[in-house]
C-alpha cells in the first residue's frame, strides 16, 4: 500500500541480507559509488537521529503518516510503502524518492543499554559469510555499515547490490533503517531520506516486550477505510462490473524479510 506526496512475520533486526538484496534489485539499478571522503571524527559526529514520541511532543510542523509504532514524514516528491505479509499484516514501511529507498523498522530494546553494536555485528558477519563486503564507517549517524551483496533475480542471473545500514538506539526502542539504489552510495542522493529518517518519530508504548520483538505497525485510518469501501463496492458490484475504484490500493506483496537471531 503506497501513500505519496508529490507523485503518485517476522522482521529483525539483522536481517537476512539476501532477501534485503533481491527485492533492491528487482527495483533499482544501482550505481557507480562515489568517493565519500574522510570519515569524520567520532568525537565530531553531530546528535542526527529519529525522534521518541515524548520529545517529539505536538509538533505538527511536518505532516507525518500515523503507521502505529511509527509516524512517517511525508516530504514533496516521496511515497511511503507499507508492506504487508501473507495476512495482509503490515511488517515494514519503505520511503520511496525517486530511484532510491530507505526501509525502517522498529523494535523493542532493553531498558538498559541499546543493541546496535550487536545487531551491526551480525549483518556484517551474514553479508561476509554469504560472500559479500561489510564495511564500518562513522558518520553523522554514528557507526553504520556499507555492504556489496550479491542477489540473484532469477536462476542464473546474479547481480551486485549496495545496501547502507544505519542503526538508532532510543529508550526502549531500536530502529534500522536500510538505503538502497544510488542513496547507499552516493551523499547527494540520500539527503531527501535522511531528512525523512531523522524526522520519523518511533512510538514504543508502555507494553512490556522482549527486546528485538518488532513493535506494531499499522495501516492508516485512510487505508482502512478504503480497502473496506473497496470491498464493498466489490460486493455491489452490477452486471457490467464496474465499480468505483478505491482511492488506495493493495500492490502485490515483496519479498518477505526474516529475522536471523
Amino acid at each position: 500500500m503506497a501513500f505519496g506526496r508529490g507523485k503518485k512475520d517476522k522482521n529483525g533486526p539483522a536481517a537476512d541480507v539476501d532477501d534485503i538484496a533481491d527485492e533492491v534489485a528487482e527495483r533499482t539499478s544501482g550505481g557507480d559509488p562515489a568517493d565519500d571522503g574522510a570519515a569524520p571524527d567520532v568525537a565530531q559526529v553531530r546528535d542526527r537521529r529519529p525522534l521518541d514520541d515524548e520529545e517529539a511532543g505536538g509538533d505538527g510542523a511536518m505532516p507525518r503518516l500515523d503507521l502505529g509504532c511509527l509516524r512517517v514524514p511525508v516530504l514533496p516528491g516521496t511515497e511511503v510503502r507499507v508492506e504487508m505479509n501473507e495476512a495482509q499484516q503490515p511488517i515494514a514501511a519503505t520511503i520511496v524518492h525517486g530511484a532510491n529507498s530507505l526501509q525502517v523498522l522498529a523494535f523493542a530494546a532493553p531498558r538498559n543499554g541499546g543493541i546496535w553494536d550487536e545487531v551491526r555485528t551480525e549483518i556484517a558477519e551474514s553479508v561476509r559469510a554469504d560472500g559479500g563486503q561489510a564495511d564500518e564507517t562513522v558518520t553523522e549517524f554514528g557507526a553504520e555499515l556499507r555492504t556489496r551483496v550479491r542477489a540473484e533475480l532469477t536462476p542464473g542471473q546474479v547481480t551486485e547490490q549496495q545496501l547502507r545500514f544505519v542503526g538508532f538506539d532510543g529508550p526502549r526502542w531500536f530502529l534500522r533503517g536500510v538505503f538502497s539504489g544510488p542513496a547507499a552510495t552516493h551523499p547527494a542522493q540520500a539527503a531527501v531520506l535522511e531528512t525523512v529518517l531523522t524526522s520519523v518519530v518511533v512510538v514504543r508504548g508502555t507494553d512490556p516486550m522482549a527486546p528485538r520483538d518488532p513493535l506494531q505497525l499499522r495501516l492508516p485510518r485512510e487505508a482502512t477505510a478504503a480497502r473496506d469501501a473497496a470491498a464493498g463496492d466489490d460486493g455491489a458490484a452490477g452486471d457490467d462490473g464496474e465499480a468505483d475504484k478505491p482511492v488506495l490500493e493493495l500492490p502485490p506483496r515483496g519479498r518477505e524479510i526474516t529475522e536471523t537471531r
